[in-house]
């Protein structure tokens, strides 16, 4: 091989390796984000299965038991004066997937809204599809739409959002229209 050549030689290998390394680093990165975006996700379609599951008998012994008992102190604060079996069952639940704060608000807001009535009324919730939409304008915001069937065949559409943030835990979560489910379960 002559001395002209070389320099050619290793120009065209030198160009190949970075265009591999390119190809790697590009595949490999899509591939990382489309499995973050997926966890993500599952974390939200865990906690809304639970919120739309009928309450199991644990969770009703837990409740109605008399040293159980939580007060709410109206600022979204559950106090408790020790750790009772309920609060050790809700945080081995829940409290993985929210945010310290998030955690507190959904217990006082939405952890006893569906499962609770739903129970008292006879009633088996069940979500049967739950569609995830990410927020192309807010990081970690997906909006939710949950097909939640009750009764005989009764189904209702509850529509929300949810936002995961990069520890994968929510962050913020709202319901913002149930399809008239609650009041059907509380009646």
């Amino acid at each position: 091989m002559d001395s002209t050549n070389k320099p050619k030689h290793y120009l065209i290998i030198g160009i190949v390796f970075i265009l591999l390394v390119g190809l790697i680093v590009f595949v490999g990165g899509k591939q990382w984000f489309f499995i973050d975006d997926r966890d993500k996700k599952e974390v939200i379609e865990h906690v809304l299965n639970e919120q739309f599951s009928t309450a199991d008998e644990e969770l009703i012994r837990l409740i109605d038991s008399p040293e159980n008992a939580t007060i709410l102190d109206g600022t979204a604060e559950v106090m408790s004066e020790e750790n009772t079996e309920l609060n050790a069952y809700l945080e081995e639940q829940y409290s993985a997937y929210f945010t310290e704060n998030i955690y507190q608000e959904y217990l006082t807001t939405y952890a006893f809204m569906y499962q609770m009535p739903a129970y008292y009324s006879n009633h088996t919730l069940h979500a049967d599809d739950i569609n995830l939409e990410k927020n192309d304008n807010e990081d970690g915001l997906y909006n939710f739409t949950v097909s939640v069937s009750y009764g005989e065949n009764e189904e209702a559409v509850v529509s929300g959002r949810a936002r995961v943030n990069d520890q994968e835990v929510i962050s913020y979560f709202e319901i913002l229209e149930d399809d008239g489910l609650q009041h059907v379960l509380s009646n």
